[in-house]
């Protein structure tokens, strides 16, 4: 399925984003995701399987009370449990509109981390897809980057030596190392897809 077919798939569910940073947040892990796969010399029908993963990675959180989603304080223990299902619900929407397994691995897994501590199945090392390890990396480097509701964004330096220290044990170390590459080769052009990459310029918002 293109990538027009199942946005207006998503559309016809009657799902709207209603925050204009998460649809920034998902076009920037999207593109960081493309940035790292060609750093690791992926094919261009890997590239386009990562753009689209990396923009609906979050599409579960639709299912996410708003107060939940912006809440400017830590979530509490109740909160979190619901929060931590939007994997799973991303699954869901997924399946209903017919997207492709490798996406569909992808937004299930993005929590997870190598050593088992992630989420939602715990699941460790290479049982963990490597477009979902890929996607890991852009999303945690581009939370860190950004401001949100109940922190202010951290400094490029600082989010790099979160990585450098979750490389191995929770974060897939080659897909780390191709991220530093990519931002450290000024890559013009990171903030922006090719139609080779995606198909259409078109891009689903969550």
């Amino acid at each position: 399925m293109q990538i027009k077919g199942w946005f207006d798939a998503v559309v016809a569910l009657g799902l709207k984003v209603k925050d204009r940073e998460a649809r920034g947040h998902n076009l920037r892990v999207a593109r960081l995701c493309v940035h790292i796969g060609r750093q690791m010399s992926m094919s261009a029908s890997e590239l386009r399987v990562l753009a689209r993963a990396g923009l609906m990675h979050d599409i579960g959180k639709l299912g996410i009370p708003e107060a939940v989603l912006d809440k400017h304080s830590p979530l509490d223990e109740s909160e979190w449990i619901l929060m931590r299902t939007h994997p799973e619900m991303g699954l869901t929407l997924l399946d209903r509109i017919g997207q492709s397994s490798r996406e569909v691995l992808a937004v299930l897994y993005h929590h997870e981390r190598l050593d088992g501590s992630g989420y939602p199945y715990g699941l460790k090392a290479e049982a963990i897809p490597i477009e979902a390890r890929i996607v890991a990396v852009a999303d945690t480097y581009d939370a860190l980057t950004s401001d949100r509701p109940y922190r202010k964004a951290c400094t490029q330096a600082e989010a790099r030596r979160v990585l450098v220290e979750e490389a191995g044990a929770r974060l897939d170390t080659r897909a780390v190392g191709a991220l530093f590459s990519a931002l450290d080769s000024h890559v013009s052009d990171v903030n922006r897809f090719s139609n080779v990459e995606i198909g259409t310029r078109r891009a689903l918002a969550y």
